[in-house]
């Protein structure tokens, strides 16, 4: 960001993880990020929307709504059943009620994470659940 390379949060929603220092990918982690990536390689224009409350997180990483060439990486995510509305913070949360939608149409499709009961949890992603 302005030349800058800066680390970034995609405000309410999580995937699940990559596990860089503690083994294995959790499922569809490896996808999520493969996506992203792509989607992030090949743009012509990447732009942070940040919301009402705070910018950045106690890590630095900023807090922000991303678009790649004018499409809501989050909404990507999410239509592909790669990513799930977690950590809700007001008031960060503009946007909650049509990330939430989005959500609902790719459980209601068993897509990806949703295809496996139990996945996610409230106390997040449950790796094991895949193996049922």
């Amino acid at each position: 960001m302005d030349g800058q390379k800066q680390r970034v949060r995609l405000l309410m929603i999580d995937t699940p993880e990559m596990n860089y220092d503690k083994g294995d990918p959790m499922p569809y982690a490896e996808a999520a990020k493969q996506l992203t990536t792509q989607l992030l390689e090949d743009a012509k224009s990447v732009q942070l929307l940040f919301d009402k409350g705070p910018e950045a997180d106690k890590y630095d990483r900023l807090l922000a709504y991303v678009f790649v060439d004018g499409v809501s990486l989050h909404e990507v995510l999410l239509n592909e059943g790669l990513a799930a509305v977690r950590y809700v913070n007001k008031p960060n949360n503009s946007l909650e009620d049509e990330l939430r939608e989005i959500q609902q149409e790719a459980e209601a499709k068993k897509l990806n994470i949703w295809a496996h009961p139990n996945y996610l949890q409230k106390d997040g992603f449950h790796p094991e659940e895949v193996k049922k």
